[in-house]
């Protein structure tokens, strides 16, 4: 069983997630990470999107799939997407560290803003590498420490060394994680990390000169490109199960 610090992540209960997604920044966000997902997720019997939310990316994934299956363990969003999808998904309580579907039961995993929330991810992807068929396509994002605006703070000292290979609690169920960190947890749970793409770049400049979101389209390849030297705030993953 997992320890209660295995058990640490953000609860949503009663909480407007879809709020969060207003604003000319946020929806550049929400572009890119669905063009990316769309992109990357080739279809199969089953996938698992873990920490669901309000369903957000379900137009991503539930036409590729012959069963998609939504985790959220906040009530309140768990009946938003199942008001949203219906039939098209199964929706189910629970957290990623206890997942309620036997081994090998998904041919890919979705776990997109969920890893920065929790205390400890190798439990959580363990769990993942389980209930995955091997071969199966884990697609996550996490908050990466070694990123461009720490990167430049810790230069100018007013802030802590993001080049050290590890995690850094930022608040109690919010963390960053070195690159280098993530891949030696993909390595230990069975995964292989083919690709990573970048966000929270682009989004933070049109947020800031909104007249730019017409001129800076959200592109995958870009985020592909920059997602290789891995110095986005943010980056997805994706991983393959050995």
């Amino acid at each position: 069983m997992p320890s209660d610090n295995a058990r640490i992540f953000q609860d949503y209960e009663g909480k407007d997630y879809e709020g969060f997604w207003t604003g000319v920044g946020k929806r550049y966000l929400d572009r890119l990470e669905q063009r990316i997902i769309s992109e990357v997720l080739i279809g199969g019997d089953a996938i698992l999107d873990i920490g669901a939310g309000f369903g957000r990316l379900g137009p991503c994934y539930i036409s590729k799939f012959r069963s998609a299956h939504m985790l959220e363990p906040a009530s309140n969003l768990r009946e938003a997407a199942q008001r949203t999808f219906g039939a098209a998904v199964q929706c189910h309580a629970g957290n990623v560290y206890e997942l309620p579907f036997p081994d090998g039961a998904f041919d890919a995993a979705l776990m997109i803003r969920v890893f920065h929330h929790l205390g400890n991810p190798d439990v959580a992807l363990n769990e993942v590498c389980r209930v995955l068929k091997p071969g199966g396509m884990l697609v996550f994002s996490y908050s990466n420490k070694r990123n461009i605006a720490r990167i430049v703070r810790f230069l100018v000292g007013r802030g802590s060394n993001p080049f050290r290979g590890d995690c850094e609690p930022y608040q109690e169920t919010l963390f960053g994680h070195h690159p280098r960190y993530i891949d030696k947890l993909l390595n230990a749970a069975g995964f292989m990390n083919v690709a990573e793409y970048a966000t929270g770049l682009a989004d933070k400049v049109v947020n800031m000169a909104p007249f730019l979101q017409h001129l800076v389209r959200p592109s995958v390849r870009a985020a592909k490109l920059v997602g290789r030297l891995r110095i986005a705030p943010a980056q997805i993953v994706v991983g393959v199960r050995r």
